[in-house]
Order: structure tokens, then C-alpha cells, then sequence
């Protein structure tokens, strides 16, 4: 600015903000000063309510008169462009004024040479407004359209997260507008095509899920028909014998004095075949599972009379039992034997997994979707993977030799199918297992019962 104030004919430069302080000024007492907005430099901006942005060219020169003679000012606004964007908000549009005073004194005294400098200046105008006017259309038109182009590629490649931001008002405003609103249109048909193919497979694996496990029951059910139907036949033709033998041999026993030689003997020929006959009869109520004698009962009331009943064995000792029931059960139509039967199976079974320092074994009862659950939690040594898949296959047990037949939860399955219902089991190895049994709400006379004591016959 120094060095343009330095030439002939150049009476002053300033600059100033939009606050109309002079920041920059060839005469150095004027940096500071603050001119009104209907100040000769300032009218042609301000001279409407609203400031302008952009000036024609006949608004950035003025010529007027002060104490030093004639001078022509031009004034030309400072634009913020993106190089300025880290000090000036994007929002504004114009940081400053540059104003430039001229004087015309000379071509007052000489107007030829002052003419001719004028059609001078007047063709360097030109040139500059041209220059602007070309930074101005590079900077309106086709920077956008660039951008709309570069956009309008990357999401034909399959980028539906790009937008263009194009800050006008114009037709090319409306048609970023547009594009961005497609953008957004096809990203959201995108999702929702990707959201139910999700959903559809995840719909398939439930469906090829439930088939597999209803492939697994019937496959079991037929299996258990065939051998209920051989263990039938089979415990017959054994059954005789073996009573002969115990009959026998628990005479023999009787009759024999204390150190006869045969005692040992005799007493393992009475415990092995004992041991067998209860085999037997194993094989016989697996076989004999009788129809369900159902009646209305209240689920509660079986859990704690069967607690009752082996809470006191040897076994439970070092066993907390916790009740978690939920209120206002129904009713069930069931067999109130059977489901005892199920349920000790569970517990003893249960007992035997936390053996040792005991552990807790807790029995929660739920209601979903018109089915009772009850499920037996414990925390004991838990089952494989592999045991699991032979868990309820007949005469399968992980106890000690002469410990269990294999044949309790077999006929508990047999059970809960006579019930419309189904035994799910989890378990892993160091961590416990669960039971749940899942017994449908059946009605009787058209209505579901409600949470009672239940039948008082047992």
C-alpha cells in the first residue's frame, strides 16, 4: 500500500473492515478512524437499509472535491474466499473495502494528459473487471458443476454417503438440492433392501431351526416307540427268570448259617439280581407309559411337594434350593404323577451333579405366550456338548455302575411329549445346567384357570 501511495497522482489508499475502521491507510494518522456508513467511500454500498455485496462498476468510483482540490476515488470490497476461511466465517461474504483516492488536479490543469490517463485507466478497468468477472463465474458456475459432477460419479461407483454442498440460491442450488435429496432416497432404499434381506435370513435359519428340531423329535419319538416296543418284549422274557432266581436265592440266604462259605455268595446273587429286577421294571414303565390322567392343577403346588419330598435325603444336605415363582400362574391341565416324576428325575439328577461341598439349585417358574415354564438351575459340574446330544436317549447315564439306569429322563421326555410340551437343557462344562420344561396352557370348558392350591389327592 506504501508503494502504491508512492506513485503520481495517488492521493491516498485505505482499507476498511466491515465495521467501517480504517485498518490500513497510506497516511498513518488516519489508521483507526472510523467512517460513517453515508460517507462518500461507503454510499455506494450502504445506501440502502440492506449493505450489497456485489457493486457495479459505475458504484466503485466517485469523484469529489476536498481542501487538496479534486479526487476520484475507487473502491473495490475485500471477498472472503476459502483461503480465508481459518480467521473469517464461511457466513460472511465481505471482509473489507479497498479505497483508493486519486487526485485530479493535474488533469484539471492539463486535460488532455489527464484524458488520455483516464482512457488509460479506463482500459486497465476493463481488464481488471474482466479478470473478476471470470474469477466470479469460476467461482459461481463452474465450481459447482464441478462438484455436482465429482458427485454424480462417486455414487454411480455405489458412495451414497457423499452430498454436494453448494450454497446458492440459483438454479444450481436447487439442482444440488435435488441431487442431494436422491442421494439420500436411494440410501435409504439401500438400508431397507439390506434390513430385510437380514431379516429374511434371519426368518430362514429360525424356520431351518425349528424344522431341525422337529426332524429331531419325531426321529427321537420313533426311536423311543421302537424301543419301548423291544424293552417290552425283552422285560418279559427276562422278567420271569430273574424271579426265580431272586425267589431262590433269598431262600438259600435265609437258611445258611453266618460263616458257610456260600454266604458272600448268595448275598451278591440277591443284590445282582435285585439289581437287575428294578432294571426290569424300568424297561417296563418305559414301555407302559400310560395316557396323562390330566387334571387342573396348580404348577406350584407340584414343585413344592416334590421338594418335600427329597429335600430330606442325603444328597440335599449341602443343597440351598431358591424359589423364584411368578404370581398369578394358571392352571394346568396335567398329570400331576407324571409331572412329579419328571420334576424328581430333574432334581435327583440335579443333587448328583453338586456333589461335594453341595451348591444351589434354583426352580423358576415363568408364563409366555400361553406356556407354563419351569426351569431347575444348578450349579453343578455341568455336561458336554457330546452328553447333551445322548442326554435323553434310553439307558445313557454319566453316574457310577449301579447308579442309575440310564432310563429317567428317556421316560421324563416321554412324559412332557404325552403334554404337548418340551424339555429344552443348557449346559457347559464347570458351569452348571438348566431344565426348562415347557407345558402348553390348555383350557378346560372354554377358560383358563387360575392360581390355586390345586387338586388335594396327593
Amino acid at each position: 500500500i506504501d508503494d502504491v501511495a508512492q506513485r503520481k497522482g495517488i492521493a491516498e489508499v485505505r482499507i476498511f473492515n466491515k465495521q467501517g475502521e480504517i485498518t490500513v491507510s497510506s497516511d498513518s494518522s488516519k489508521v483507526g478512524t472510523v467512517v460513517d456508513k453515508k460517507a462518500e467511500a461507503c454510499y455506494g454500498c450502504h445506501r440502502e437499509d440492506e449493505a450489497k455485496v456485489l457493486l457495479p462498476s459505475d458504484s466503485k468510483t466517485r469523484t469529489y472535491h476536498t481542501e487538496k482540490g479534486s479526487l476520484l476515488g475507487l473502491i473495490n470490497p475485500i471477498y472472503n474466499e476459502p483461503s480465508c476461511y481459518p480467521c473469517h466465517p464461511k457466513i460472511t461474504k465481505v471482509l473489507g473495502v479497498l479505497d483508493i483516492m486519486i487526485s485530479l488536479e493535474d488533469f484539471e490543469k492539463e486535460r488532455t494528459q489527464i484524458y488520455n490517463r483516464m482512457m488509460i485507466s479506463g482500459v486497465i478497468s476493463v481488464v481488471v473487471l474482466g479478470l473478476l468477472l471470470i474469477l466470479l463465474l469460476t467461482r459461481v458456475v463452474n465450481r459447482p458443476i464441478d462438484k455436482l459432477l465429482a458427485a454424480t460419479k462417486t455414487a454411480a461407483h455405489g458412495n451414497l454417503d457423499q452430498t454436494v454442498s453448494i450454497r446458492s440460491h440459483d438454479e444450481l442450488g436447487e439442482l444440488s438440492e435435488s441431487f442431494n435429496n436422491m442421494i439420500t432416497e436411494l440410501k435409504r432404499s439401500r438400508d431397507a433392501i439390506e434390513e430385510w434381506t437380514q431379516t429374511l435370513e434371519h426368518r430362514v435359519q429360525e424356520r431351518t431351526q425349528e424344522l431341525q428340531r422337529i426332524q429331531d423329535q419325531l426321529v427321537r419319538a420313533g426311536k423311543m416307540v421302537a424301543l419301548g416296543e423291544l424293552a417290552a418284549g425283552v422285560a418279559h422274557e427276562i422278567n420271569n427268570p430273574l424271579t426265580g432266581v431272586l425267589t431262590f436265592s433269598s431262600l438259600m440266604l435265609k437258611k445258611v448259617d453266618e460263616n458257610h462259605p456260600w454266604k458272600k455268595d448268595l448275598e451278591n446273587i440277591v443284590q445282582q439280581t435285585t439289581r437287575c429286577r428294578n432294571i426290569v421294571r424300568g424297561l417296563l414303565d418305559f414301555a407302559r407309559q400310560r395316557k396323562p390322567d390330566k387334571k387342573e392343577w396348580d404348577i406350584h403346588t407340584i414343585i413344592n411337594q416334590t421338594v418335600t419330598l427329597v429335600e430330606n435325603q442325603a444328597r440335599f444336605q449341602n443343597i440351598k434350593i431358591n424359589k423364584e415363582f411368578k404370581t398369578d400362574m394358571p392352571l394346568l391341565f396335567i398329570d400331576a404323577d407324571q409331572i412329579q416324576q419328571v420334576f424328581m428325575n430333574i432334581l435327583i439328577n440335579a443333587a448328583d451333579a453338586m456333589t461335594g461341598d453341595g451348591g444351589i439349585l434354583t426352580i423358576k417358574t415363568n408364563l409366555k405366550d400361553g406356556i407354563a415354564e419351569v426351569s431347575f438351575t444348578d450349579t453343578g459340574s455341568g455336561m458336554s456338548k457330546e452328553t447333551l446330544s445322548k442326554l435323553f436317549a434310553p439307558f445313557f447315564t454319566t453316574k457310577e455302575t449301579g447308579k442309575g439306569t440310564g432310563l429317567g429322563l428317556a421316560i421324563s421326555y416321554g412324559i412332557i411329549q404325552s403334554h404337548n410340551g418340551d424339555i429344552d437343557v443348557e449346559s457347559e462344562v464347570g458351569k452348571g445346567s438348566t431344565f426348562r420344561i415347557k407345558l402348553p396352557v390348555e383350557k378346560q370348558n372354554g377358560e383358563l384357570g387360575k392360581s390355586g392350591e390345586g387338586e388335594k389327592e396327593k
